[in-house]
């Protein structure tokens, strides 16, 4: 069918007998509303005129709205002829789209079926570039729609396929040549982002953690040891002055079992319990030693000339050292008893 002989002609009205221009009494309206509006020019309304105001605005507003109803009257009455002539020619058009529909169809089938051998292509030289490292990098990932567009041609398609794998396998090559035991995390964010820069900011991010790790590892350990170091010369400090006490009180009984057999024997006691044992007994003075020979006879009462006496026996006084342990009371006690019993008693010399 020629669609050039086929032509819409118009009968009523002609090609020169639409409207061409709408005449109405514009300037009579214009000039009756110009003077109206006058009126409205610079006024002002105040609190007191508010209604007065609210009334004027209502007043225009149904003015313009007969102006406007006017308007829309003569556009009906305009567009009822084209809408007719509208609806008759789109009857006569769907007449036209049921036979495009059913072409259309068959383009787009034809269309799809070009483009499914075109991706069949692309994929097949994908096939024979990937390799080993099709489970890393899938058809999918290398694909771009954009290449089935008639515009866009197969050959400059299957090359970028090629030009992206032959990439990922440089980059990848690249990553496992690294002298770092981060290599395989490495791997895993470049296949999951295919950026390779990506990827060796993630070996630098690793290195850094590792490098605090072992820092803070060397921190801790240094710590501990001198921790144990600590504990080590406390413990040795504590067996030196065990050791020494232990030594001491040897010397002190070796010593005691050295006195001679008519003296009781020396009873030894820790310096600092003696010390807080004479400390408490209310200032009295153990300052004094007790001499350590007996004391001299004494001497005979004068003789009466006609009596002569029995001279008296000889007493004699002994020393004996000893230690003794009990409470402040006590202690002041023993004081007490001693000074009453004219006993004399003094610190023992350390």
């Amino acid at each position: 069918m020629e669609s050039e002989k086929m032509e819409l002609r118009l009968i009523n009205p002609n090609e020169s007998g639409f409207l061409q221009h709408i005449e109405w009494n514009s300037e009579e309206i214009r000039k009756q509303v110009q003077m109206m509006m006058y009126a409205y020019t610079d006024v002002v309304y105040t609190e007191d005129t508010m209604k007065a105001a609210k009334d004027d605005r209502a007043t225009l507003n149904k003015f313009k709205k007969v102006i406007e109803d006017r308007r829309k009257e003569v556009k009906k009455k305009c567009m009822e002829p084209y809408e007719q002539f509208e609806k008759e020619v789109k009857e006569i058009t769907a007449l036209i789209d049921k036979p495009i529909g059913m072409i259309d169809s068959q383009i787009k089938e034809y269309e799809e079926k070009q483009k499914a051998e075109k991706k069949s292509q692309i994929q097949a030289a994908y096939d024979e570039s990937i390799g080993e490292f099709a489970n890393d990098l899938p058809f999918e990932r290398v694909f771009d729609t954009r290449y089935l567009n008639a515009t866009f041609s197969l050959s400059k398609a299957m090359s970028e396929v090629i030009e992206k794998i032959e990439k990922f396998k440089t980059d990848i090559a690249t990553i496992d040549s690294l002298d770092s035991k981060h290599k395989l995390n490495v791997r895993d964010v470049y296949v999951r982002t295919l950026d390779l820069s990506q990827a060796m900011a993630e070996d630098r991010r690793l290195r850094e953690l590792e490098e605090r790790l072992e820092a803070d590892r060397k921190a801790k350990e240094e710590a501990e040891r001198k921790r144990q170091e600590a504990e080590t010369a406390k413990r040795e400090e504590a067996e030196r002055q065990r050791a020494e006490a232990e030594r001491i009180a040897a010397e002190q009984k070796a010593a005691a079992k050295a006195q001679p057999e008519s003296e009781p024997e020396q009873m030894t006691q820790p310096v600092s319990e003696m010390g807080r044992a004479i400390a408490s007994i209310e200032h009295q003075a153990f300052s004094q030693a007790v001499q350590a020979a007996p004391e001299e006879k004494q001497e005979a009462p004068a003789q009466v000339p006609e009596k002569q006496s029995e001279p008296e026996a000889e007493v004699k006084r002994y020393k004996a050292t000893f230690w003794c342990k009990g409470t402040l009371e006590q202690i002041k006690a023993l004081g007490d008893y001693m000074r009453a019993n004219n006993i004399e008693f003094g610190k023992v010399a350390k």
